[in-house]
């Protein structure tokens, strides 16, 4: 498969991602329920239909833990990132355009520190609101990744239940996510939505987007790394010995 075929499907699925999934979380008020189940909905969707292509990443995260578990090349992870980015543009444009009369283009699921931090009721927010908001999604990412790459690594068969597995990973770290950070673990479903929202003038979003790129890319990175160390060397089959001559 090539590379540009690769990377149209990861756009496509980043794209899916973010105008359903982020078009529920708007349309919901951000229900608990409703936002995890879309997330991960969409994820067991969109595995199920380009799993076989790309491997349906839609996520630089988990690009850059496949790179780091040697699944990948430099370059094929430097172009699925790019698409992932494109497709959440795209994505997050015609979330914007569906919901022109209500709310155009500032509210289109750009992730914020949510009450979970806020030191008051107001919603001001101090030092730890940033340092735990970009732990907890270290955190929320690391847990992610990590399921990723246990139930699609062959040696430890998931087989076609593999993207139900990351469906329900993505939905329950949502359920804890959603009061604390919004659940990012995705740069790409995070940076359109807060560049589109601050052409709307909502720039909150991209003010704390340093937050969702970082954090994610760390937990990604720390859960590939973790299961290398799991996972240990492969063992080398031992050669057959020839016959030697008579």
């Amino acid at each position: 498969m090539s590379l540009l075929k690769k990377c149209i499907v990861e756009a496509i699925g980043t794209a899916f991602l973010t105008l359903f999934a982020c078009g529920v979380a708007v349309l919901s008020g951000a229900d608990i329920v409703a936002t995890s189940l879309a997330f991960g909905l969409v994820i067991v969707v969109v595995a199920y239909t380009f799993g076989s292509i790309s491997g349906c990443h839609i996520n630089p995260a988990v690009s850059l833990a496949m790179w780091i578990k040697g699944e990948m090349s430099l370059k094929e992870m430097l172009a699925y990132m790019g698409a992932q980015v494109v497709g959440a543009l795209v994505g997050s444009a015609l979330l914007g355009l569906f919901l022109v009369n209500v709310a155009p283009f500032n509210a289109l699921g750009g992730n914020e520190i949510q009450y979970a931090f806020a030191i008051n009721m107001s919603g001001d927010l101090n030092a730890w609101s940033y340092i735990g908001a970009f732990l907890v999604e270290i955190l929320l990412t690391f847990v992610f990744v990590f399921v990723i790459l246990w139930v699609t690594d062959k040696k430890n068969y998931s087989g076609k239940n593999a993207p139900l597995f990351i469906g329900t990973a993505l939905a329950f770290v949502h359920m804890l996510g959603l009061g604390f950070t919004g659940t990012s673990v995705n740069p790409a479903r995070s940076l359109a939505p807060a560049l589109l929202q601050a052409f709307a003038g909502e720039t909150t979003s991209l003010e704390q987007v340093w937050i969702w790129i970082l954090a994610p890319l760390a937990g990604g990175a720390l859960a590939a790394l973790v299961y290398k160390a799991l996972q240990g060397k492969k063992k080398e089959e031992p050669k057959a010995e020839e016959p030697k001559a008579e």
